[in-house]
Parts: structure tokens; sequence; C-alpha cells
């Protein structure tokens, strides 16, 4: 390797270093508002079945997952506008776009199907989250980030050994302490980046 390839690569690493830094600007919305949003649904499921209210559940979800959808677009295509659409950016965007897809599908397809039983979707989705958040840790080397990832791992491994109406509970749990509190962090961290700038 000659030394003018070996300072192109070492002037790339730093491109991916500096481009690291700057895809956390990043207002966090996305974290808040899907979290809000699946405890609702977790909740209205978990207080029916208490209840003993039985109804097809899936209705919930054909609602409320097209409108989760449509605010992550909506807030991905605004963030482009402020911000530079740098490499790192990209990928944690396909981590997550791709984590979002494979979760809609195991949780309509894998349940209508009969493939997934209901009871454990939760467990398995949990998988999903842990996975992209390590990885997102991993990218940007925020280690809190690969911390909550361990947090959804064992949250599912409790749902797959206690399957049940609790699952549902600890579900939403999950979804608050490693979902929208994360996505208030980070928000608190794009203002104060925000207001730094202006």
């Amino acid at each position: 390797m000659d030394e003018k390839t070996a300072m192109d690569e070492l002037q790339f690493i730093k491109k991916v270093i500096e481009d690291s830094k700057k895809s956390m600007t990043y207002n966090g919305m996305d974290y808040i508002f899907w979290g809000i949003l699946v405890i609702v649904g977790m909740l209205i499921q978990y207080f029916a079945l208490l209840s003993h209210n039985y109804f097809n559940f899936f209705w919930i979800w054909i609602v409320l997952i097209p409108v989760g959808w449509a605010f992550s677009i909506f807030n991905g295509k605004s963030k482009k506008e402020k911000m530079p659409h740098t490499f790192t950016g990209r990928i944690i965007s396909a981590v997550w776009g791709a984590t979002g897809v494979g979760m809609t599908l195991l949780g309509f397809i894998g349940t209508t199907t009969g493939g997934i039983k209901p009871v454990f979707v939760g467990a398995i989705l949990s998988v999903s989250l842990g996975t992209a958040y390590y990885i997102t840790g991993e990218i940007i080397e925020a280690k809190w980030l690969c911390n909550i990832a361990i947090g959804w791992w064992i949250g599912s491994i409790v749902m797959f050994i206690y399957p049940g109406i609790h699952s549902v509970l600890i579900m939403a749990l999950m979804m608050f302490f490693f979902q929208t509190v994360p996505g208030i962090i980070i928000y608190r961290k794009y203002k104060k980046e925000q207001e730094a700038i202006a």
C-alpha cells in the first residue's frame, strides 16, 4: 500500500467519523411518537383483556401502525431539509427502516397466518428492537444505546418464559423506558445543539 492510498483511506475514515457526529443531529421524535403510539395500543389491549372484553385486537394495530409510518415518513422528509444526508445517517436510517418493515411483517403477516402466536409477538419484536438499538449504538459509539438493547433482550427473554396477559403490560413499560425515554433524551440533546448553532 503506497502513502497516497493510505492517506486516502485515512481521509475516508475521518469523513465517516465526522459524519457519525453530524448524523446525531437528530430530533428523536420518531422514538417518542412510536413509543407513545405503541403504549396506547398495548394499554387498550391490556385493559380489554383484564376486563374480559375480548375483540379482534388486530384492528387496534391496523389503525395505529399506519399512523406511525405516516409520521416517520413526514419526519424523515423534514429532517432531510434541515440537515445534511450523511453516510452514517443513511446507514442508521436503513437499519431502522428495515427493522420497522420487519416488525410490521412479523406483527401483521406472522399473526394473521398463524405463523406466530399473538402471545409471543411482544417478545419477538423486542429482539428486533434490541438489535436495531445495538447496531445504532455501535455505529455512533453511544454505549447507553447498546445498554438499552440489552434491556430489550432481557425483556424479550422474560416474555418468552412467562407468556400471557402481563406480557402486554411488560411490553408497554418497555416501550416507555426503552423507547420513549431515549427519544426524550435525544430530543433534549437535539434542542441544545440547535440552540448552540443559532
